[in-house]
């Protein structure tokens, strides 16, 4: 299958990588001119990315690699936008023109994002039948370890996706799991941003351990230092905010731990608190900062989303409005004007919006 992978950060090249390995013919394309970029020089120079870890070791050659979004797109059967959501509106709008009939777009993560595609190509009279499906979380836990070389540390067995429309999903399923592997169909892209767990999982653990990043730099570890009897109960209550508002956007108010098993392990029986211990001896260490996309990406994109949502539907979000706050207070950053919220998504009612992610135009 011919892909393009759109993100040159460490879930990119982990996935240009990995289905180069499976013998897919993969492009790879930078957008932006800041992070990464003795890593992209280094595959631009060679066309090549080493793979290490748990998804299988080797050197890959790539179909192409560039800048350029119309070559990366060109002959393109699946675009994976592996890119910080915060950012989607910028990448909608450099891909718009050049999305063709038939192409399958992946968002990951997805927040709801595909209605931001969808837009830019309505505002550049593209009117080709493309299909948006997203993703909860990325397929794996990567590092870049040095320029041109990624290590895979922790992969998903499954890969929970929706579509927008909703309607289609059973396509994308299909085109997507010799790909990806196991995909399992949710209810639409609301339920899908929803269950992406760094909403909860990444801020609250960030959160909470602030002084402890900020003093222990490169030693700290998220996954393994940050979860006590005391931040599960605030994750929790998270949970439950979000559980409230999914079932009123028309999904199904599965828990974290569930979402986590289904993902996470080939064993559906696993126990999740001996399942998250398991994943935090894989999880690559981190954050070193304060000043890390676990705030910068997942309060606005994601809690942002969810106490949206949940103002649209009467529901309160305390927890979650609590945690942007405190956001705002930590980076003295408005992420209240940064969220993504309904109104940034749709120009009508919550009920129109949610008719629109199920059916589309």
């Amino acid at each position: 299958m011919k892909i393009a992978v759109v993100g040159a950060g460490h879930g990119g090249c982990a996935v240009a990588g990995v289905y180069g390995l499976k013998g897919h013919q993969v492009t790879l394309c930078k957008l932006g001119a800041t992070l990464h970029q003795p890593n992209f020089e280094r595959i631009a120079a060679t066309n090549r990315i080493e793979v290490r870890g748990i998804e299988g070791e080797g050197v890959v050659t790539l179909r192409r690699v560039t800048r350029d979004p119309g070559e990366a797109l060109d002959g393109a059967e699946v675009v994976l936008v592996f890119y910080v959501s915060n950012f989607h509106e910028e990448v909608a709008r450099r891909l718009a023109p050049h999305l063709r009939d038939g192409q399958l777009v992946v968002l990951g993560p997805g927040y709801a994002g595909s209605l931001l595609f969808e837009a830019a190509c309505a505002r550049v009279g593209n009117t080709s039948d493309v299909l948006y499906a997203e993703l909860e979380t990325l397929p794996h836990s990567c590092r870049i370890v040095e320029p041109g070389v990624i290590e895979i540390c922790s992969k998903n067995y499954r890969h929970p996706l929706a579509t927008f429309p909703a309607s289609r999903v059973q396509s994308a399923v299909d085109r997507l799991t010799p790909v990806l592997g196991e995909c399992v169909a949710k209810s639409n892209i609301l339920e899908v941003a929803l269950h992406n767990p760094n909403l909860s999982i990444h801020t609250a653990g960030t959160i909470m351990s602030a002084a402890h990043i900020e003093q222990s730099g490169d030693s700290f570890a998220m996954y393994k230092h940050a979860f006590s009897e005391s931040i599960w109960k605030i994750v929790n209550k998270i949970d439950a905010e979000k559980m409230a508002v999914m079932e009123r956007v028309g999904g199904k108010p599965t828990p974290y731990f569930e979402e986590f098993v289904l993902r996470t392990f080939e064993d559906l029986t696993t126990d999740p608190m001996k399942g998250f211990e398991h994943y935090a001896n894989e999880a690559p260490k981190g954050p070193n900062t304060i000043q890390t996309r676990y705030l910068t990406e997942d309060v606005p994109m994601g809690l942002g989303l969810l106490s949206s949502l949940g103002r649209c539907a009467g529901i309160p979000t305390p927890m979650s409005d609590s945690f942007i706050h405190l956001a705002c207070a930590i980076h003295d950053r408005d992420y209240w004007a940064e969220a993504r919220t309904v109104e940034k998504l749709w120009p009508g009612s919550l009920d129109e919006l949610v008719d629109y992610v199920q059916h589309g135009k």
